[in-house]
C-alpha cells in the first residue's frame, strides 16, 4: 500500500472538514500563506497548525478562544492584585502560533494601558529547503527534518511510517539518506540558497498576531524555552499546555517550575495548567511566588499536575477564579 499527500492548497480546500485530522500527511509549506491572506486562506492556516507536531513529539494543537475562560480568570486576579496604571511585564510562553496571546493581550492592554507582553516559543519558523534536482524538505530551525515533499507524496521524516504503508516508508529512509548526505556550507539555512538548492522560512506565527504586532510595539515576539529564566523578571508569567508528563520527565518538570519561579518578581502570578483532548476544558492553577515558595491564588477546574512539581506550597488568600 501507498498513501498519497497534500501537496497544494487546492487538494486542501478539497478535503473539507476532514482537513484538521490529516496531521502530517499535509505539507507544512501549506503555511506560508503571505502577508495579506484572505479567510480561508487565515483558516488553511489554522487547521494545518492545529494538527502540527514537532520532531521531539510537541503538539502545536491550538485554536480561538480555547483560553478564554483562563484570560476572565486571570484579568480578574490581576485587576484586585495591581491599580491599572502598573507597567505590568507579561510573558506568554509556548504560544503554538499565538492567537491566544493576542486575544489576551487586547484585553490586557484595556485594562493595563502601560503593559508589556512577551509571546513566545521555542518554534516560530520552519526552514524549507527545495533541492533543483526534486524534493523538498520542511525542517525546524536546528535541523531536525520534519518533512520530505514530492508530488504526489508527503512523508514524515520526524516520526515513523505506518508499517502497513511500505512503500511511504521506503521514500522516508531514501529522503533521510539523501538529506544526510547534502553538501551544504556552514550557515545555509540563514541564506537564500546556493548551487542546487533554494533557502525559505515559513513562518509559523498567526497572521493576526503579526499584524497586531506592526501596530502595537508593546506586544513582541520572541523565540524562549520554558526552561528559560528572564533577566528582568516579570509580573505575570504563563505557561499553558506544554509543562506536563505527556513531554517531560519528572525532574524537567521541577526544572520548568524552578525557571517559572526565578523570572517573576516577589508576589507575581504564575498560571500553569492544560486543556484536556476529551472536551476541550481547562484545567489550570494560579500560583503566586512568595519568599521561599508558592501560594495558590486560584484554580479552574481540577488545577495544574504542576502542583506536584512547585516545590513548597505556601497557604494563601484563596480566591475562586470564577469570581
Amino acid at each position: 500500500m501507498l498513501r498519497f499527500g497534500i501537496c497544494t492548497q487546492n487538494q486542501f480546500i478539497e478535503t473539507g472538514e476532514r482537513r484538521r485530522f490529516l496531521g502530517s500527511r499535509v505539507s507544512y509549506g501549506l503555511l506560508n500563506i503571505g502577508e495579506n491572506p484572505t479567510k480561508e486562506q487565515i483558516r488553511i492556516f489554522e487547521d494545518i497548525s492545529f494538527t502540527l507536531r514537532t520532531s521531539n513529539g510537541t503538539c502545536r494543537t491550538t485554536f480561538r478562544s480555547r483560553l478564554q475562560d483562563v484570560d476572565t480568570a486571570t484579568m480578574g486576579i490581576l485587576e484586585r492584585l495591581y491599580p491599572s496604571d502598573t507597567e505590568l511585564l507579561i510573558e506568554d510562553r509556548a504560544i503554538s502560533h499565538g492567537l491566544t496571546s493576542l486575544e489576551w493581550a487586547q484585553q490586557l492592554f484595556q485594562v493595563f494601558p502601560h503593559s508589556k507582553f512577551e509571546a513566545s516559543d521555542k518554534l516560530l519558523y520552519l526552514i524549507q529547503l527545495s533541492l533543483a534536482s526534486g524534493g523538498t524538505y520542511i525542517l525546524e530551525p536546528e535541523g531536525q527534518p520534519l518533512q520530505y515533499i514530492k508530488p504526489p507524496f508527503v512523508i514524515s521524516l520526524s516520526h515513523k511510517e505506518s508499517s502497513l504503508l511500505p512503500f511511504n516508508r521506503l521514500i522516508a529512509v531514501q529522503a533521510r539518506r539523501r538529506l544526510r548526505h547534502l553538501l551544504l556550507p556552514d550557515g545555509w539555512m540563514e541564506s537564500r540558497g546556493g548551487d542546487g538548492y533554494q533557502v525559505s522560512k515559513i513562518k509559523c506565527v498567526h497572521p493576526e498576531a503579526l499584524s497586531f504586532i506592526r501596530t502595537n510595539p508593546r506586544f513582541q515576539l520572541r523565540t524562549r524555552s520554558v526552561f528559560d529564566v528572564t533577566r528582568n523578571a516579570v509580573h505575570v508569567l504563563r505557561t499553558m499546555n506544554i509543562l506536563n508528563k505527556d513531554y517531560f520527565s519528572d525532574s524537567q518538570l521541577r526544572e520548568g517550575s524552578k525557571a517559572a519561579f526565578q523570572s517573576l518578581k516577589l508576589a507575581g502570578v504564575w498560571i500553569v495548567g492544560r486543556t484536556l483532548e476529551s472536551d476541550f476544558s481547562n484545567h489550570v492553577t494560579f500560583l503566586q511566588k512568595q519568599e521561599n515558595g508558592w501560594a495558590i491564588l486560584a484554580r479552574i477546574g481540577k488545577g495544574s499536575e504542576m502542583e506536584g512539581y512547585a516545590g513548597q506550597i505556601q497557604s494563601g488568600q484563596f480566591i475562586p477564579a470564577n469570581e
